[in-house]
């Protein structure tokens, strides 16, 4: 949308543009359930019921990375307000889960993106995929110390712990990046201010990916 919100600037929805809308009306109104003066005059009721219905069904399975590492930050966020909130959406974390492990399985077999020199690859791309990563490392630990129901914690440590097993991706990536004769390349300068602001949120990722 335009900055005055009075008409839109793209056309068409993106991809996982609903989860985007979902979660951050749940987050909103979960936030306001915790002001007494707020939550009697602030109801998104029915604006999360829209966004849960254009979701339902809907297969987040991407093979761009950052839209790969997205899709985890957003599971984990979605865990935070299931497990920790009490929102039922239970069903629809694992279905991210299973997706965003899809995607993060076709870059690990191959990682021919990984083998390619600077001047060849989208430095914000890459670390949104490491962000993500960083969110299934936390997605565990909130897991192992949650008491949610049984099953439901069985079945979300499963699937974190597949992701798990490319964690190392994300340090791979991060070392790339560091190294400051990759940052000279016009690939990297002509993204510099969303390069700079992706590799430091994916070296300090808390305040992106924990609600509250």
């Amino acid at each position: 949308m335009s900055i005055d919100l009075s008409y839109p600037l793209v056309a068409s929805m993106g991809h996982h543009d609903p989860l985007d809308g979902l979660i951050t009306y749940i987050q909103l109104q979960s936030t306001a359930a915790g002001d007494s003066g707020m939550s009697k005059r602030f109801n998104l009721s029915s604006e999360i019921a829209d966004m849960s219905s254009i979701c339902k069904g809907k297969s987040w399975i991407t093979d761009d990375l950052l839209g790969i590492g997205e899709l985890l930050s957003a599971a984990y966020k979605l865990a935070q307000l299931t497990i920790l909130e009490g929102w039922d959406q239970a069903d629809l974390l694992d279905v991210l889960l299973d997706d965003s492990l899809v995607g993060v399985q076709s870059y690990a077999v191959e990682r021919y993106p990984f083998m390619l020199t600077a001047d060849k690859r989208l430095a914000f791309r890459e670390l949104g995929l490491t962000i993500g990563l960083h969110a299934i490392e936390k997605l565990l630990g909130l897991i192992r110390q949650a008491s949610c129901d049984s099953n439901m914690k069985q079945r979300l440590s499963a699937r974190a712990e597949h992701l798990m097993q490319h964690i190392p991706l994300s340090n791979m990536i991060e070392t790339f990046w560091l190294e400051p004769a990759n940052r000279l390349v016009a690939t990297w300068r002509e993204h510099r201010d969303i390069n700079m602001v992706m590799l430091a949120t994916s070296l300090a990722p808390d305040g992106y990916l924990t609600l509250g």
